[in-house]
Formats: C-alpha cells, sequence, structure tokens
C-alpha cells in the first residue's frame, strides 16, 4: 500500500501532539481523522502543537471569557499532570465563568435588552438566560421555552423573547428564522425574495405560527371597565357621566401602568396579507393559515397548540437547518470561522468546505440531546483547537480548511472581563448570586397583579367613583393645563420649558396615582403594594460591590515625580488637575467592577464596552472586533489602565511583591499574557526598570495592554 508522505508528516505531527494532550474524548479524535484526511487532500500540514502557555490562555478566553488569575495560570503551567489540559477544560465548562461568557454570547444572538420598554422584563429574560445556562438545559428545551413560554415575566423571564419585539410579530418571526434556522428571510415580509426560493406567502405562512402572542395585553380587560362605567347609562351621556368613564380609566391606567410590557398571552390571531399584496396566489388582506417553510410539516397534537407544534418542529433533529445551524455556531465560535459561512445566511446551495466535518457535528450535538457543554467539550478536547493559530488573514469568501483555529481579536466583553480580573482577581462567582433587587421588584408586580384580579370590575369601578374629590378634579385639570403649555413649549422648541412643565406633571401625576392605588386596593393594600415597590432596592448591576477599585491616585507621590521630570509649577498643576478630573470620570464609569454579563446589557453609550466594539442589541450579532484609535487611547491613559495601577489591585500587590526587576517583570507578563517573559523581553525592560524607576511599571503595563499579545486570541 503506497502511503503519502504528506500524510505520514501529518500522523508525525499528530503523535508528537500527544506530549500535550491525552485521551481526548472518541468525538474529538474523529474531528482530527476527519480533518486529517481532508489535509492530505489538500496537501495541506496541520498548525504546530501549541504550548501550555499559549493553550491556557485560549482556553480561558474561549470557555469563561476573561484571561487566567496569576495564581491560576501558576498552577496550570506547574503541573506535570498528564490529563492537565482535559481537566481544565472540565473545570472551567462546569464553573460561574462559563455561564457569564455565554450569556453574552447568547445576548447577542437574541438582540437581549434590558434597559428597553418593560425593563423589568428585560431583566427577568436576562436573568432567565443565565439560569437556563447555569442548569445546563439543553439547548433545544431553551429554543422550546422560548417559543412557547407565556404569562408573566414572574413566572417566566422567558416571555422576553417576543417582548422584545413588542407590536413587531412580523420582524420578530424574521429575527427567529435567522437566528435558530441560519436562514435570512426578512425580504420576502415585502416581496418575493429576489435570491432565493421564499415568497412572500411563505413568510406570512410562517408568521401564522407565532402572530398569535399578545404582547400588549396586561391580564385584565380595560374594555370592561368601561363597560362597567357605562352600565345603567342608555342614550347620551352627560358631561358629568363623560367626566366619570373618564376618571375610571384614567385611574385604572395609573394603578395598571406598573403592569405594563409584563405578559403576553397566547391568542388565535393569524396575519393578513397587506393591503399592496400583487402575487396570484391569494388576495389582499386576505387571512392565512400557518405552514412552515421547508421540512414536514407541523402538525397539532392533541392538547396542542399552533404554538407547540411549531416548536416541536423548530427543534425536531430532523429538521434541515436547526441542528446545522448551532453547531456550526458554536465551532466558529471556538474555532474562529464555520465550517459553513455565513453561519445565518444558509440556502439550498450552501456548502460546508467540509461536509463529513459538519456531518460528525451534527450528529455530536444530537448524539449529546443538545447539551451545549458536552458539545463544547469535544471541541476544545480536539488537537486542531489546541494547535498553533493561524495567524494569515481569511479573505472573505476564500475557504479556510482548519489546520487550527483562527487568531482573532478579543471581543470587548473579554477585554473588560479580563481587565476586571486583573483589578479584582476571580469575580467569577458573583455571576450565580441572586439578583433580590429584580426578584423583589417582581414580586410586588405579582402581589399588585394578585389584588386586582382579587377584586371584580364594578368592584373597582365604583371604588373610583366614590373617591373622586374636587381636590382630584382640581389636580386633573390643572395636569390638563401643563399638558397643554408643555406641548406649545415643544413646539416653540423651548426645552427648558418643556422639562419645567414634564416635571409638574410628573409630580401631579404621582398624587393621582397613589389617589388611584388607594381607591382601587383600598387605603391597606395600597400600602403594601407601594411599600413592596420602594423596598424592593436596585438591581445588582446598579449596585456598588464592596470590593470596588476606584481610580485614584496620590497628589502627593505625583507631584513628586513630576518635578524630578523637570517640570515648572504651572505644569505640574495643569497635570495634577487633569488627574484629578481623569480620575473623577474613571470613578463613575467603574463604580461596579463586575463583569460584563452583570451589567446592563448593553451598556450605555460611552461606556468601555461600547467603546470596544459590544453590539447595540439592535440586530443580531451587532458586535464588532475592528481596531478604533479611542480604544488604544483608553487602555493607554482611560480609567482601566489607571484603576489597574491602583495599589490595592491583585496585579499591583502582586509586581510590588516581586523581590528583584526580573521578577516585577514576569510578574507583569504572567498577569497580562499568561506566560513569563523571554530572554530578550527581560534584556530590553529591564533596561527600561533601571531608567524609569517607578515609572517603569507603568510604562510597562501601557505598553503591554495594547499589544496585539495582549488583545488577540492566540
Amino acid at each position: 500500500m503506497n502511503i503519502s508522505p504528506k500524510f505520514l508528516l501529518v500522523i508525525a505531527v499528530s503523535t508528537a501532539f500527544n506530549l500535550y494532550a491525552v485521551s481526548s474524548p472518541p468525538a474529538s479524535g474523529k474531528i482530527d481523522e476527519i480533518l486529517a484526511r481532508d489535509w492530505q487532500k489538500r496537501g495541506l500540514t496541520a498548525n504546530p502543537a501549541a504550548p501550555d502557555e499559549v493553550f491556557l490562555r485560549r482556553i480561558y478566553l474561549d470557555v469563561v471569557g476573561r484571561i487566567p488569575t496569576s495564581d491560576e495560570a501558576k498552577a496550570f503551567l506547574s503541573s506535570n499532570a498528564p490529563d492537565k489540559r482535559a481537566k481544565l477544560i472540565d473545570a472551567l465548562l462546569a464553573s460561574d465563568g462559563f455561564v457569564s461568557n455565554y450569556y453574552n454570547y447568547f445576548a447577542d444572538l437574541l438582540r437581549l435588552q434590558t434597559d428597553v420598554k418593560g425593563q423589568l422584563t428585560g431583566m427577568a429574560y436576562s436573568q432567565w438566560l443565565k439560569a437556563a445556562l447555569a442548569k445546563n438545559q439543553p439547548y433545544d428545551a431553551m429554543v422550546r421555552e422560548l417559543l412557547t413560554t407565556d404569562g408573566a415575566s414572574w413566572d417566566s423571564g422567558a416571555i422576553g423573547f417576543y417582548m422584545r419585539d413588542q407590536g413587531m410579530p412580523l420582524d420578530h418571526l424574521a429575527a427567529t428564522v435567522q437566528v435558530f434556522l441560519g436562514t435570512r428571510i426578512e425580504c420576502a415580509q415585502c416581496h418575493n425574495h429576489p435570491f432565493d426560493k421564499w415568497t412572500q406567502m411563505d413568510y406570512y405562512k410562517m408568521a401564522g405560527f407565532t402572530y398569535g402572542m399578545d404582547t400588549k395585553t396586561y391580564g385584565i380587560d380595560f374594555k370592561k371597565a368601561g363597560k362597567s362605567a357605562k352600565a345603567g347609562k342608555k342614550g347620551k351621556m352627560s358631561p358629568e357621566q363623560r367626566e366619570d368613564l373618564a376618571a375610571v380609566r384614567q385611574s385604572m391606567q395609573e394603578v395598571m401602568k406598573p403592569l405594563r410590557y409584563m405578559m403576553i398571552t397566547e391568542g388565535d390571531n393569524l396575519p393578513k396579507l397587506p393591503h399592496d399584496y400583487k402575487y396570484d396566489d391569494a388576495k389582499p388582506n386576505e387571512t392565512v393559515s400557518p405552514k412552515t417553510m421547508f421540512g414536514h410539516d407541523a402538525v397539532v397534537k392533541e392538547g396542542q397548540t399552533r404554538l407547540d407544534a411549531f416548536a416541536d418542529w423548530m427543534t425536531d433533529p430532523q429538521n434541515p437547518r436547526f441542528t446545522t445551524v448551532i453547531a456550526n455556531r458554536l465551532w466558529k465560535k471556538v474555532m474562529g470561522l464555520g465550517v459553513i459561512e455565513p453561519v445565518d445566511e444558509l440556502t439550498d446551495s450552501s456548502a460546508p468546505v467540509n461536509g463529513e466535518l459538519l456531518t460528525h457535528l451534527e450528529q455530536t450535538m444530537v448524539a449529546n440531546k443538545y447539551d451545549l457543554r458536552a458539545y463544547l467539550k469535544v471541541l476544545f478536547n480536539s488537537e486542531v483547537y489546541q494547535r498553533m493559530p493561524t495567524t494569515k488573514e481569511v479573505t472573505l469568501g476564500d475557504a479556510y480548511y482548519f489546520t487550527g483555529p483562527v487568531m482573532r481579536r478579543m471581543t470587548a466583553e473579554q477585554v473588560w472581563d479580563s481587565s476586571v480580573t486583573l483589578m479584582r482577581g476571580d469575580v467569577d462567582a458573583e455571576v450565580r448570586e441572586p439578583n433580590v433587587g429584580i426578584e423583589g421588584r417582581l414580586a410586588s408586580l405579582e402581589h399588585l397583579y394578585d389584588m386586582l384580579t382579587s377584586r371584580t370590575m364594578d368592584e373597582m369601578v365604583a371604588a373610583v367613583k366614590s373617591s373622586r374629590t374636587g381636590e382630584t378634579e382640581k389636580r386633573e385639570a390643572e395636569i390638563k393645563r401643563l399638558t397643554a403649555e408643555m406641548s406649545a413649549a415643544r413646539q416653540a422648541g423651548d426645552k427648558d420649558k418643556v422639562r419645567e412643565f414634564s416635571a409638574a406633571v410628573a409630580r401631579l401625576r404621582k398624587g393621582d396615582r397613589e389617589t388611584a392605588f388607594t381607591a382601587i386596593l383600598g387605603k391597606t393594600g395600597a400600602d403594601e403594594v407601594m411599600d413592596m415597590m420602594k423596598g424592593a432596592g436596585k438591581t445588582k448591576a446598579q449596585k456598588k460591590t464592596k470590593d470596588t477599585i476606584q481610580v485614584s491616585f496620590n497628589a502627593a507621590e505625583e507631584m513628586k515625580k513630576l518635578r524630578a521630570e523637570g517640570l515648572d509649577k504651572a505644569e505640574i498643576r495643569k497635570r495634577i488637575d487633569a488627574l484629578k478630573k481623569q480620575a473623577g470620570r474613571g470613578a463613575g464609569q467603574l463604580s461596579a467592577a463586575v463583569r460584563a454579563s452583570e451589567l446592563p446589557s448593553p451598556a450605555p453609550r460611552g461606556h468601555f464596552l461600547r467603546t470596544f466594539g459590544q453590539s447595540d442589541r439592535e440586530t443580531i450579532e451587532n458586535a464588532t472586533r475592528e481596531a478604533a484609535v479611542p480604544q488604544a487611547l483608553n487602555l493607554l491613559n482611560g480609567p482601566i489602565a489607571n484603576s489597574l495601577l491602583n495599589p490595592a489591585t491583585p496585579f499591583m500587590k502582586s509586581v510590588e511583591a516581586a523581590a528583584s526587576p526580573a521578577e516585577k517583570i514576569d510578574s507583569i507578563y504572567l498577569a497580562l499574557l499568561s506566560r513569563k517573559a523571554t530572554a530578550d523581553e527581560q534584556k530590553l525592560l529591564q533596561g527600561v526598570m533601571a531608567e524609569r524607576g517607578d515609572r517603569a511599571i507603568e510604562d510597562i503595563t501601557h505598553s503591554l495592554l495594547n499589544t496585539s499579545s495582549f488583545l488577540f486570541v492566540q
């Protein structure tokens, strides 16, 4: 039998690799066998095996989304255990850091926003996703729960999936298909797809499954309030009666306002074709019945709703795209590119670079029953993952045959979380802490809902009517007057007046709300609910942690250093003032030095995370890893860089504890790059230490923070 010399080289490299990794799972080994055959066929050579230092930093960033602490790096690098890589993979996959990192990933996919209409529902949605990842809920079960959950946000945060696109069911359908089936059908919402087979009718038929989800409900019928208020009144109502009716509605709105965007109900509504529908298969405004766009039909079984049938169809292993998409998405997250690119633009003509590999990945996902950690374990234990990265950029449209992972820049969240780790050490455990602020607020709203639903509509209408006084009517008249004044000021462009009138209306509305609560719930009930709302407290992301590292500096020490540089008094004063301003800005941004997953999602504009490309969550996977000048300035002289040099940080404590210049340099390198400095780096930097003295630590740190060695996953 003739064996190609190049194939022997592949086998030789693979054998050498086993010096680093032992006893990988069979599914991992099959990945390497498939790739080795493909390399042999194409005349390619695998990238060399990655040394421990490279593997260590990569696996931490890929699994838990941050660099290892100095202690974690020392423990791994000093170990001689032959299976230390496999054990580290297992430990990281089981950690709280995994939840934080993959929360960021899925939040981008799902366009999860906490600061939206129904903010509390957005926060509950965020908590639901973290809980699903923490308990290792299978991916198909997660998707099924997202598709079928209705009710209130205090029952399940999964309702945030539909509430994210509140009032836009057709747009929501396009996002659902793109995320879970990797197929772009949004063009077909308005006309037959110009580049694919999907028709506008296909789009509306698919929308028929989810269209009945009502995101505007309160769970209480407002119309009944009007009917109850009108009861017994025949013919035209008098002005006084109309005022009574308006008062009832206004009071009901005030009491129900906290429950807005907090509930979803599943109904029977079906979509209608647009008024300008122009194709021959139906008429404009015609109601469309649901039908799947490919694969087998979604059959509604006894006891099921059409949404249940849709979820079963979507998550069925026989669905032509469901398994393919998640297997391919996670391969891309781990390796840098998908076996099919783009990962969310599949068509009948989409071709994988290695069909055998994609089939194996699909089979692995199904065999592991959509257990994401088990699937990722297979990928991380493969030899190809543990090879040196491909540093040459893969041009868009070119095939890449996976001779190793593709080197890529850190995500914004990875840079932030790594910086927080340098400042505070391992903060992953905070991810599992219950968010008592959110839980308390949800409990108070559930209590309000329970109290409202325990009363009949007639009882509430009667209570509102009896509570009306001359003072109430006077306040309502004043609100009406101020609202008109505010409208006039807005038209005149007088922003100050608009703010003034708006604040005055808000104060009066608060009085209206308290009156309405008391009228409908009674004094005791109103006090009880309002006390619960006030006592719910802030959410975890809004609180300052007790270990927060504030941006600070020693003014006397700074003056001493500046004098040593030969600066005059005016320049020294100018520099000190600038440092004070910078410290104030930094303290605000770093008031809660916690992982990105524990901050508002996404972070507000101007935040470090947004500067480094965090998604605004307006569209699917909208983050960027592109470098920008503000990023370099931030790492050179921003709040992160200055906080890192605070003597209280683990980073600086470790550096200061080092006895010699060489040990200090190694301490910096181990913390930032997970390795010690090379001989050449030591020679160069010891010269800097001798020349710059105490300033050298700052110079070396700032320089390393801006290198590709720090900012890239290698």
